[in-house]
């Protein structure tokens, strides 16, 4: 992790620090993937246009919304733990237009874009967006309803995210669910070549490592979540992630090659790992986990998918 010393002993740049640069190089170039700014894969439904990006990309935020369980609730507080320009959000007021939606991010530019798009907007007032650390956000305890993550647990420290894990418990009330969609490994089970392309698609999106699913389920426990429920969805996320190679490709014709952007180094490491990523190794399994806390004489109930584990 630790970037070469320079003879005069400068400090190596910190994770969080390489995480806000890359999202602040990279960021603006995600609109080739999504108008939109949905920062995440899609999901795909039976009946559904595959060559339709955008209409997949939506589908995952509604699938992660419905995992929610909050059709019944006549205005729930919702927490976004990082959150990207909060396309995950807008698409959520347009279901909920009472809720009370927050997202957190540690980068700035993606706080100030984000408050840009949602001024465009009436309905997106609702929508309230903070510069803040998910694994220490400073917020009272029992704040939210229902919490979720997509895509964004990755970038906790650790293979049990536990920092991660400990504080959206914290923030959630009794009966509270949360609901993390992103890409985790099985312990042991990386061989040969596939550690190399593993480690590139880590250095490619900043990240130290994806949690291990065994370890992060078995912190969802220790933290206080119950009623676990994991869902295996590469195969609905397959034809989002069949675009990868053909955005990254038009992307560099017409926006570098033939176009004003320069070359960085987010754009090249992308670049290089995007045809081994896709043809040879996903370390994204999607997974949905479903995690319910319920209320006990002394305990409290909160309901988390995993995408999503429920809090007791």
């Amino acid at each position: 992790m630790a970037e070469t010393m320079t003879v005069a002993s400068l400090a190596p740049a910190q994770p969080e620090e390489r995480f806000q640069r890359y999202y602040e190089e990279a960021g603006p170039d995600y609109a080739a993937w999504s108008p939109d700014f949905n920062m995440h894969f899609g999901y795909y439904r039976a009946g559904m246009n595959p060559f339709n990006r955008e209409t997949m990309l939506e589908q995952m935020n509604c699938e992660v919304l419905r995992r929610l369980n909050l059709a019944n609730s006549p205005a729930p507080r919702v927490l976004d733990m990082g959150c990207g320009l909060a396309a995950t959000l807008r698409s959520f007021v347009r279901a909920l237009p009472t809720a009370d939606l927050h997202g957190i991010t540690l980068v700035p530019w993606e706080l100030e874009q984000g408050r840009r798009i949602n001024q465009a907007s009436r309905q997106t007032s609702r929508i309230h967006l903070s510069l803040a650390d998910y694994e220490n956000t400073g917020f009272p305890s029992e704040s939210y309803d229902a919490v979720c993550a997509i895509e964004s647990s990755c970038y906790g420290i650790g293979t049990t995210k536990s920092r991660f894990v400990r504080e959206a418990h914290r923030l959630l009330r009794p009966g509270g669910r949360l609901v993390v969609a992103d890409g985790f490994v099985n312990e042991g089970k990386l061989r040969g070549p596939q550690r190399g392309i593993y480690r590139k698609l880590c250095d490619c999106w900043v990240i130290d490592t994806f949690a291990e699913i065994g370890a992060f389920t078995r912190e969802l426990h220790r933290a206080g979540f119950r009623d676990i429920v994991l869902e295996r969805i590469q195969a609905p996320l397959t034809p989002s992630v069949l675009h990868v190679p053909f955005v990254t490709l038009r992307f560099l014709l017409t926006n570098v090659l033939f176009g004003p952007r320069t070359m960085t180094r987010a754009l090249e490491q992308c670049a290089c790992s995007t045809s081994n990523s896709v043809r040879q190794f996903s370390p994204r399994p999607r997974r949905l986990l479903h995690r319910q806390r319920y209320q006990n004489l002394r305990t409290h109930q909160r309901n988390t998918p995993v995408m999503l584990p429920e809090r007791r």
